[in-house]
């Protein structure tokens, strides 16, 4: 064979899909013949297979090799992993796929590793892509090292850090994709950066051809669903089932008084396990996604696409209604039309759908994905429905380099089968359980369960939009407790009411309001039960007093409690007046979430609060802060702040009449005339802080910004007083967030103290900026528009370019302020691209005109629009739009009618910003 540094090779890549064409297939066999190449036998070769992939930058789909074709080396025990080979290759014909590929022609074996070489290269590939178990296997492969040659330490710490930079270069790619899309094939930058990685760790082409794939089809799917948007498409097509009626529970025996009558059926998705008509064999799919299965999950927001997350799929033994997938179908190499047909297809099927989260499961140290797992198939055993002798199959994909085989899977089925029989004896005798683990070609179905766990990762704008339409996050895709959620409905089944404790529990559960959970058909339940049963209504009812009597008031979860009691009450009972504001509350909480104008109620409220505030001074103070928001959010700015007229200090003047004699004859002495009331004291230090905080507000909303900065001020003291220091941290941050743009919109302000206000809420500078840029976290999506709004408000040219550095990572979601966030892209970006720029404000239109849009989030999204019709976009619906708001935000008109100017005369954008929204409204 020829020298390969005399040898020339012609130029790549070489594509397996190349070959279908005869004429291209013999182009490439001359080109090929007698050309060498140094290559590597793939990473993942098992040592005890006869045949195997080799890699090389130049042939993304790997080269196929038998050990026939390496020669007796291979043939003699002598072949595994990181082996380099020299080899030519030739177009071969896979009878078994029946497809063209690439395979080994004649081989000469160039070096064979000593067990300590392979050893340390096993170890420095694990580092380069370990996030797929956590890390669980360094220790173990760190030990074998160490077996080998003890003092082999420094070889470790050194292939170690050679592989946190592997890890980097393979990033690298995922990026390059992001930011090339398919046209990185050709791109200069791509091939150095290949060359680069095929000269350093040849064995690691496969991957980085994977990732800058990935990384490319994902752009694809952000600028398809981008497209979708702005052409006021819905970004996912799915259409979510009808509800069905699911069949009563059977009452199982007591355990001990059976007081809880059966719930009537009720409305489920269809999905739903409790949905289905009973099989006499299910065979049950389980994937995850996300990479944080450890304890650091515990610290992540419950929308962070990093969480773990197990999902399992319930089909009948005939597979009914699901066609199978090609084999090795993977949604992170599919567009959004397959992913959404492959969905629908999910949606459409006899099949059942259920998952968990990590932050579900018990803590322990080390990762967490076999409690999952096995958490996981505890629900089905006791949701799938029944009516005979029932064979359950559980495959699991083998997920990386953990829990290989299966020997344990069969102690793990008895171990659920034990559980189950403690539980629902019945129940057990029904059931036959196996598992077993299987690769992603081992079942044509485990493409559906794969998809349903892309989507629910919510890693992308389509797969959250395709999670949000399906209708299973919240009823199929379950929060809360894992465990508590089955003793619950163990408990329930037998006829066994809850105390006040698990009833607010379960009210505190993510999808207690969504219709058709498992947590609310529990509390149908429950409340079906409390409805015939005054004492037992009224064991809640106290509960709940207990409740708003504690010092920790919880007033979105006193919300749904007293709906709950509510819609529940005997026909002989009544909601005391403080449960009615507080009611009432809750009722306007949620229509300022939504930004809401006109609630009926309102006069109700005002008057219930004067008449309760000697009563429950800390409930009032809620309900009149909410009334606040509602004024404010009508553009009601002055009374605002007279919803909060009777919190402000007031003077002390000297008592008279029967007080003034009572006190002196009780020898109580009274504050000095002249001082100032302390209705702190009355509302307590977080509600007072949270009414200096909102009259700052109101003053910024008036224009008053040193004024709105004491209020701040006054706000943040009365924070840090706080015995909670959670409490206190969250209540900070938001009032921190009001004052730092305070700060930025008053010119006399200097850049220095305004970077401090910022930094104190979004993090430090520049490294802020790099975590912000591809976060689409809730968590975070308030200091994403804070940071964005001081560079456009207070430009750094520096900082600037800094973050549209990450611009392959930014990533857009639903609701507020995500329309402003893609503005104040665009308006950073302009400069230099102002198509991609003009999009950025489209985008941002399309999401703040969403059919659950507020009006005050329409109005920024009409904001948006004019800004797009400034930079070359006509927007034809102006005129409706516009005169919609008018109808909504009367006292907005002369703000609208800027809008209206602005279509025929374009302003500068920032300029119309500050016109049209005052405060943080932008």
């Amino acid at each position: 064979m020829t020298d390969t540094k005399t040898n020339t090779q012609p130029n790549g890549p070489f594509f397996n899909a190349d070959l279908a064409d005869e004429t291209r297939r013999e182009e490439i066999a001359r080109q090929l013949e007698g050309v060498q190449w140094r290559m590597t036998i793939d990473s993942n070769q098992p040592s005890d297979r006869v045949f195997g992939f080799l890699a090389h930058a130049a042939f993304p789909d790997g080269v196929f090799f038998s050990t026939r074709n390496l020669g007796p080396w291979a043939e003699n025990g002598k072949l595994r992993p990181f082996t380099t080979v020299d080899v030519e290759v030739k177009p071969k014909f896979d009878d078994g796929k029946e497809r063209w590929g690439f395979a080994v022609a004649k081989a000469d074996c160039v070096e064979i590793l000593t067990d300590l070489e392979f050893a340390l290269q096993k170890l420095r590939h694990y580092v380069s892509s370990w996030k797929d178990d956590g890390g669980a296997e360094l220790p173990s492969l760190q030990s074998a090292c160490l077996e080998i040659d003890p003092d082999c330490q420094s070889q470790i710490d050194k292939v170690m850090k050679l592989g946190r930079g592997d890890e980097n270069l393979l990033n690298a790619f995922y990026n390059l994709g992001r930011r090339l899309g398919k046209s990185f094939v050709t791109d200069p930058v791509f091939l150095e950066k290949l060359q680069q990685l095929n000269d350093r760790r040849p064995d690691l082409t496969g991957n980085a051809w994977f990732n800058v794939r990935k990384g490319a089809t994902a752009a694809k799917r952000g600028a398809d669903a981008g497209k979708r948007r702005r052409q006021g498409q819905p970004v996912s097509k799915i259409r979510a089932p009808q509800q069905v009626s699911a069949p009563s529970p059977k009452a199982l025996p007591a355990l001990e008084k059976t007081d809880l009558p059966l719930a009537q059926p009720t409305a489920l998705h269809p999905r739903d396990l409790r949905a289905l008509n009973p099989q006499p064999v299910w065979q049950l799919l389980i994937d995850e996604t996300g990479t944080a299965f450890g304890l650091e999950a515990g610290g992540l927001s419950a929308d962070d696409r990093t969480l773990g997350r197990f999902v399992g799929l319930l089909l009948p033994a005939e597979q009914q209604g699901l066609a199978p997938l090609p084999v090795g179908w993977h949604a992170v190499d599919q567009g959004i039309d397959e992913i959404d047909r492959v969905v629908q297809g999910i949606l459409d099927a006899p099949v059942g759908v259920i998952g968990i989260t990590v932050q579900q499961l018990p803590q322990a140290p080390g990762e967490r994905w076999a409690f999952g797992v096995i958490r996981l198939i505890d629900l089905v055993l006791r949701l799938m429905p029944l009516d005979e002798l029932t064979r359950l199959e559980v495959l699991i994909e083998q997920r990386g380099r953990v829990f290989k085989g299966g020997t344990q899977w069969p102690a793990v089925a008895e171990q659920a089968r034990l559980r189950l029989a403690e539980g629902y004896p019945e129940r057990a005798q029904q059931v036959e359980l196996t598992i077993r683990t299987i690769t992603k070609q081992d079942s044509p179905y485990n493409g559906y369960v794969d998809a349903l766990a892309f989507i629910a990762s919510g890693s992308s704008e389509h797969s959250r939009a395709c999670l949000a339409a399906s209708g299973l996050s919240g009823t199929c895709l379950l929060g809360g407790d894992a465990e508590f959620l089955g003793r619950m409905l163990e408990w329930m089944d037998r006829g066994r009411t809850l105390e006040g404790i698990d009833w607010t529990a379960l009210l505190a559960t993510p999808e207690s309001e969504q219709p058709g959970s498992l947590v609310a058909t529990l509390l149908e339940r429950l409340g079906t039960a409390a409805a015939r049963d005054t004492s037992l209504w009224r064991r809640y009812l106290d509960h709940l007093s207990g409740h708003l009597d504690s010092r920790n008031l919880n007033l979105p979860l006193l919300g749904r409690q007293v709906i709950w009691l509510d819609r529940w009450k005997p026909v002989d009972q009544a909601l005391p007046q403080p449960m009615r504001l507080l009611w009432l509350t809750a009722q306007l909480a949620r229509a300022n979430h939504l930004g809401q104008t006109e609630q009926p109620w309102i006069e109700e409220m005002r008057a219930l609060a004067d008449q309760l505030f000697r009563e429950d001074a800390k409930l009032v103070c809620r309900a009149e802060l909410n009334l606040a928001v509602t004024a404010t959010n009508q553009f009601d700015f002055e009374q605002a702040g007279q919803a909060l007229k009777r919190w402000n200090p007031t003077t002390v003047e000297a008592p008279g009449g029967l007080r003034g004699l009572m006190q002196k004859l009780l020898g109580m002495q009274p504050p000095p005339v002249g001082t100032q009331a302390d209705p702190a004291a009355t509302a307590g230090l977080r509600y007072w802080g949270q009414l200096r905080s909102s009259l700052g507000q109101h003053a910024a909303f008036l224009g008053d910004l040193d004024a709105a900065v004491r209020y701040f001020d006054e706000a943040l003291a009365c924070f840090d007083q706080l015995s909670d220091p959670e409490m206190a941290r969250k209540e900070k941050g938001q009032t921190n967030t009001y004052r730092a743009i305070a700060l930025m919109d008053d010119p006399a302000q200097d850049e220095t103290k305004v970077r401090q206000a910022v930094e104190t809420v979004i993090g430090a500078l520049p490294q802020a900026l790099d975590r912000l840029a591809g976060s689409v976290s809730n968590h975070d999506k308030y200091a994403h528009h804070l940071a964005l709004r001081w560079l456009v408000h207070r430009p750094d040219a520096t900082l600037a370019e800094q973050y549209l550095a990450r611009r392959e990572d930014w990533d857009t979601a639903e609701g507020h302020p995500w329309p402003l966030i893609q503005l104040y892209r665009g308006l950073l970006l302009y400069p230099q691209d102002a198509e991609a720029a003009r999009e950025l404000a489209l985008d941002g239109a399309g999401v703040a005109f969403a059919d659950d849009s507020g009006p005050v989030v329409r109005l920024i999204g009409a904001c948006c629009r004019t800004i797009a019709a400034g930079w070359g976009e006509p927007w034809e619906q102006a005129a409706s739009v516009l005169n919609q708001l008018d109808q909504s935000l009367p006292l907005a008109v002369p703000r609208i009618n800027r809008l209206r100017h602005a279509q025929h005369t374009p302003m500068e954008p920032l300029a119309l910003l500050r016109f049209v929204l005052p405060f943080n409204f932008r």
